[in-house]
């Protein structure tokens, strides 16, 4: 079986009007609604998740003892795909290949949450997107029947409604830390103690490699003390991950990247829960800031300041919830995310600009792009260097 990424499949399930009934029951809060006309048509996406299996919007017409109804909801088929990655693959993906209820690709996790009343518990002005159902399918494939969110979506947000986003989900968090739940066996393991992020530690040679060339372009992006500030990412791996499990934790979705965030209705709601579990909540404000950074191209100091700036929210949302709210441990494991997370791909792209012959390789280290993402990447890392010395002093 090929590994990610893996893309909608495409062609639309064999649906009927009796598949239908119950989602679109619930939906209308009608239980006499009777299904008619449907059509179905693929939502186009590029997932890192082994669990992807198909994305669509079905919409139709229904009618009930109250009338006749429109309606519109989204349809996401998920699946257990083995894959084996080598240990090249590891090194380059996200996925490391494990089945494990803690591994990042189980492909039970979603469905589990979203039945459960986790998630529901915390929510406010961030909440997960409303389940409207959840089918067992033959052959290790599960349907999850979801409202579809009229609102505007985390690619085409501006940075106001990022910091309200921020602030929504600091009152998400301070409300799951009261109420912590008991543990679940299928709490998603943080990014940072998972295989395949150890396993960059493999390329941080290649780093080196790019600073000790002959090419004066990669020299500059890559100096020697990027390449210190990564090996210190490795040496203090452990004492990370051990201080990352001692702060405060609740819940944290874990990929509140731009696609999987809207704003409707004065709320953030949030789709695709396949890899939450229990974590600080800076690991979240890290995804939320950082990948929404990241898609808007801003520069290193643009993304300190919108850092900065979302931080603040946050905090006022946590204590407008009632706290708890610790601001240090929140900015702690934000600068330590940030750097293992967002910081450590670095080395991906030592080695891809390394396989470039010489002209095309001066070209790209010398693209405007290029040299933002570096800079970006380097000052994410060069902000938990201090932390990290400070934990090989404990």
């Amino acid at each position: 079986m090929t590994g990610p990424p893996y893309r909608n499949p495409g062609t639309p399930p064999g649906l009927t009007a009796e598949d239908l009934r119950d989602p679109v029951r619930t939906l209308l809060a009608e239980p006499t609604a009777r299904v008619h006309d449907f059509a179905c048509e693929p939502i186009g996406y590029e997932s890192w998740s082994r669990a992807s299996d198909g994305l669509y919007l079905v919409r139709g017409t229904a009618s009930s003892d109250q009338g006749d109804h429109t309606w519109e909801v989204v349809l996401k088929q998920i699946r257990h795909r083995r894959w084996r990655p080598s240990r090249r693959d590891l090194a380059r993906q996200i996925d490391d290949g494990g089945d494990g209820p803690g591994d990042w690709a189980y492909w039970r996790r979603e469905a589990l949450a979203l039945a459960s009343p986790v998630p529901g518990t915390a929510a406010g002005r961030f909440a997960a997107v409303r389940c409207l159902g959840i089918v067992p399918l033959p052959g290790d494939r599960i349907r999850l029947w979801l409202e579809k969110v009229d609102g505007r979506p985390g690619d085409d947000w501006a940075a106001g409604e990022l910091l309200d986003s921020a602030e929504a989900l600091g009152g998400f968090h301070a409300r799951s830390q009261r109420q912590r739940s008991a543990d679940r066996t299928w709490w998603c393991r943080p990014f940072v103690e998972q295989a395949a992020l150890q396993a960059r530690f493999t390329l941080i040679e290649r780093a080196a490699d790019a600073a000790a060339c002959a090419d004066p372009a990669l020299r500059r992006l890559f100096p020697r003390t990027t390449v210190t500030a990564l090996q210190s990412l490795a040496r203090g791996h452990d004492r990370a991950v051990r201080t990352l499990r001692s702060l405060p934790a609740g819940l944290v979705h874990r990929d509140l990247t731009p696609r999987n965030l809207f704003r409707s209705g004065g709320r953030t709601v949030a789709v695709d829960w396949g890899q939450v579990g229990q974590g600080p909540a800076g690991e979240d404000l890290a995804t939320l800031v950082l990948s929404s950074a990241a898609a808007a191209r801003l520069g290193p100091e643009d993304t300190l300041a919108l850092a900065g700036a979302a931080a603040a929210r946050h905090r006022a949302g946590a204590e407008a919830a009632g706290g708890p709210y610790d601001p240090d441990s929140v900015a702690l494991a934000f600068r330590l995310v940030a750097a293992y997370h967002f910081g450590l791909p670095l080395v991906r792209l030592a080695e891809r600009l390394l396989a470039r012959d010489g002209a095309s390789r001066q070209q790209a280290a010398e693209d405007a792009d290029t040299r933002r993402r570096v800079d970006v990447m380097t000052t994410l890392l060069e902000a938990a260097q201090p932390d990290l010395r400070d934990l090989t002093r404990r």
